[in-house]
């Protein structure tokens, strides 16, 4: 048993906090699946996976209102106090942030739609390289969040948050490569374009997997991380 959700007299109300734990989990599987198979359309430029990666979208919102409804069962039921209270909000926030990174998916899908709609406009491989560079880092720093939310240890977390300078200097190396290699014709500028808003989709699931790992130390230690260096 979690021992973050345990220990309250009546029973049924550990329950129901491991109940929102596991629920935010599948949510972020969900939508670690989603950036995975989005970035692997790009690497494959496979746009039929990219369609299903846009479709997926309605169960990642499905989801969002399912542990919605439940973070405000528990309100309405349990009034939680003191870490219960820290708990539910920080569950409550990571539910908002993993739906928002179900929307960068998207984003990145809808890109690689339009980058390999034309043969003739297909980005080179060493700009799709570039990008996957980045895009892998990402992957692992996301599972890694997840991890953290799934055993909520703060020390761990810190160390996350202290890292995320990595993800920072590979975007602005990457965008900077490929403003340099963007092509002088229209259809260069226009891949690069699509190229760009696939990093600025990537850094931002970097951001959210950091508010995770803020969201961790919050209900561990009762401290709020926004806007302030670890």
């Amino acid at each position: 048993m979690n021992q973050v959700t345990e220990g309250h007299s009546i029973r049924r109300y550990d329950g129901e906090l491991r109940e929102l734990h596991y629920k935010v989990l599948e949510m972020g599987t969900l939508v670690l699946t989603q950036v995975k198979e989005a970035v692997r359309s790009l690497r494959t430029a496979d746009v039929s996976v990219a369609a299903k990666v846009i479709e997926g979208d309605d169960r990642v919102d499905d989801l969002e209102v399912e542990a919605d409804t439940e973070v405000v069962t528990l309100f309405a039921r349990r009034c939680p106090k003191g870490s219960d209270l820290r708990l539910v909000m920080a569950l409550s926030k990571a539910i908002t942030d993993l739906e928002r990174v179900g929307d960068e998916a998207v984003k990145i899908a809808s890109c690689v739609e339009r980058l390999y709609a034309d043969p003739d406009e297909y980005p080179s491989e060493a700009s799709r390289n570039q990008v996957l560079l980045l895009a892998d880092l990402v992957v692992r720093r996301f599972e890694s969040a997840l991890r953290i939310v799934d055993s909520w240890e703060a020390e761990e977390a810190q160390q996350f948050i202290a890292s995320q300078h990595e993800v920072s200097e590979r975007f602005h190396q990457t965008l900077g490569d490929l403003m340099d290699n963007g092509g002088s014709d229209a259809g260069g500028a226009n891949r690069a374009v699509n190229l760009v808003l696939v990093l600025k989709a990537l850094e931002r699931v970097a951001c959210h997997a950091e508010n995770l790992a803020e969201y961790v130390i919050y209900q561990a230690m009762g401290l709020v991380l926004r806007h302030h260096a670890v």
